[in-house]
């Protein structure tokens, strides 16, 4: 069989780097500043202690596993959002954060703090004079930005009909609402040996890929994130700690964060606007979630059993403190 080439899976931003230099001049954006002791029990001699209380100790141990599964569990359901039918995506390349329509100073701080967020998780940021994969803008009006930004370049938003982000109702709902923060993932199946894409992008050449290895455990197809677009509206965050709002970010740009989600209850920077007077930084947990994330095997065959492997690094990570 003939072979078709692919341009890769990153060759959406030598389309659309000519779009971002002239989103300064089209969007018409103003900038605006971006504001009980426990009971000490006593303790039988040595000839005496029952053989089971090292079995209690193995059951609690036992207990406390499931419960992490369980939590990652309820995380992934409540709160991610991959494109229909895949596994959650995560960045396998060095990441280059830019913004728009930030001041200098607000600017730099905030690429500093997403960039930490990246390297802490376990991924990699690029260098300077990189090509944007994740792009933070600026705003006073983030429904009429969304709209710019799709009508600029609505093939990039959506490169195919399927597989790379989440469709056009939940692309409709983006350019709509009063959200402070929204966002826009887009990903790539790619194969996980060579980098060439896996899924038919509108108007290219249908691509080949050998299936090696093929198992129900593992594919030989990972999703990696391609593109991400957040659009932070400054007249809604007036009263959020800079340093909170930016981890705010940052997660987004680490996970397919679910703008729709349930957070209520759950120990997360994405209650941020809900809660905060309380919420300074991203949580532990949070903490454990992205790097299980970015541990965890990429090419499973579903988000079920993804979410057993992230749940294992989590449940290591939490040992190894």
């Amino acid at each position: 069989m003939k072979r078709v080439r692919s341009r890769g899976p990153f060759f959406l931003w030598e389309m659309v780097m000519a779009f971002w230099a002239m989103l300064a001049l089209s969007a018409g954006l103003t900038t605006s500043q971006a504001q009980a002791q426990a009971p000490v029990q006593s303790q039988a001699p040595a000839s005496t202690v029952a053989p089971s209380q090292v079995e209690d100790v193995e059951v609690v141990a036992r207990m406390r596993a499931a419960q992490v599964r369980e939590r990652v569990d309820a995380f992934i359901e409540t709160n991610m959002a991959p494109a229909p039918g895949r596994p959650l995506a995560r960045w396998n390349k060095p990441v280059c954060v830019a913004t728009a329509y930030l001041s200098p100073q607000y600017a730099q701080a905030v690429i500093d703090r997403v960039a930490s967020r990246i390297i802490e998780a376990g991924g990699d940021v690029a260098g300077p004079g990189c090509k944007a994969d994740v792009m933070i803008v600026g705003s006073e009006n983030g429904a009429e930005s969304a709209k710019t930004l799709v009508q600029s370049d609505p093939r990039g938003f959506r490169p195919s009909r399927s597989a790379t982000d989440r469709g056009s109702a939940a692309l409709r709902r983006f350019q709509e609402g009063e959200v402070p923060v929204r966002w826009w993932h887009v990903s790539l199946p790619v194969n996980i040996d060579t980098g060439e894409l896996a899924v038919h992008l509108d108007g290219e050449d249908y691509p080949t890929n050998t299936v090696r290895d093929a198992s129900r455990l593992r594919t030989n197809v990972r999703d990696d994130l391609a593109r991400i677009v957040i659009i932070v509206d400054f007249s809604k965050t007036a009263n959020i700690r800079m340093s909170a709002l930016s981890d705010y970010v940052a997660f987004v740009a680490l996970a397919q964060v679910n703008p729709d989600g349930d957070t209520s209850g759950q120990d997360t920077i994405l209650n941020l606007f809900a809660n905060p007077e309380n919420i300074t930084e991203l949580s532990q947990w949070d903490r454990d979630y992205l790097a299980g994330l970015y541990k965890a095997v990429p090419n499973r065959p579903n988000v079920r059993q993804q979410a057993r492997g992230i749940a294992e690094e989590v449940i290591r990570q939490r040992n190894g403190r």
